[in-house]
């Protein structure tokens, strides 16, 4: 049987035709089922901080994140697990507030790492403060308070010291003004706050002139540059 050139051109098209909807079919599917490469391995799971109460069980580690009665098993990094090893070798602290970055891994929640734990303070009850680190201090007690723009400085007996300072990238994170001169550094390493029975991912340092103050910190609810 002859086949005209019109319906050989024709069956062409249709082939063509269905091979691209065919991969615009594949590629929305992809999308819908999270798939970010084309060999349909699943994305990986984002990382969130979660905050809760935490407790240590026969089984493990448990979290009943804050806003939830669900208490979920927990999984934790290498880095993680050091930073519990050193939080907790003092013993006696079965249940403690967590504040860590997760991510979900088999119905059980993966503690990527902790940004700070501690048996006495802000427990689910405070909101996550508006700054981009939060530090203290004790033997003198202070307060500092870290934003893209400054520091706001505050200490018994003192008037509170707002500073002007940008954000600055470096080993960890520097704000440094010039009137009044001085500097506060944060930066990455285990932090323990023995007289508050607490621990932080974050070392802080404060520089002006006399005065000379270190302490904890821990991240706020802004944005880091």
């Amino acid at each position: 049987m002859m086949i005209s050139r019109k319906s050989q051109k024709t069956s062409m098209v249709s082939i063509v035709l269905a091979l691209v909807l065919t991969g615009c079919a594949a590629r929305e599917a992809g999308s819908a089922t999270g798939n970010a490469d084309p060999s349909g391995k699943p994305a990986a799971a984002e990382v969130q901080r979660i905050r809760g109460e935490a407790l240590i069980g026969k089984d493990g580690y448990g979290l009943t994140p804050c806003g939830s009665d669900r208490q979920r098993i927990l999984t934790l990094s290498p880095q993680s697990q050091i930073f519990l090893d050193r939080f907790l070798q003092s013993g006696g602290k079965l249940e403690f507030f967590l504040d860590a970055w997760v991510r979900e891994k088999e119905d059980k929640l993966e503690v990527v790492a902790i940004e700070r734990a501690h048996t006495e303070g802000a427990r689910c009850g405070s909101a996550p403060e508006a700054a981009q680190f939060v530090a203290s201090g004790t033997e003198p007690f202070w307060s500092l308070q870290l934003s893209p723009t400054g520091w706001l400085l505050q200490r018994p007996d003192n008037p509170p010291l707002q500073v002007v300072a940008p954000t600055k990238v470096g080993a960890g994170y520097a704000w440094t003004s010039v009137a009044p001169k001085g500097a506060v550094e944060i930066l990455p390493g285990y932090c323990a706050d023995g007289m508050a029975d607490a621990a932080s991912a974050w070392q802080a340092k404060i520089n002006l002139g006399e005065l000379q103050l270190a302490g904890c910190a821990h991240r706020g609810e802004l944005p880091l540059p």
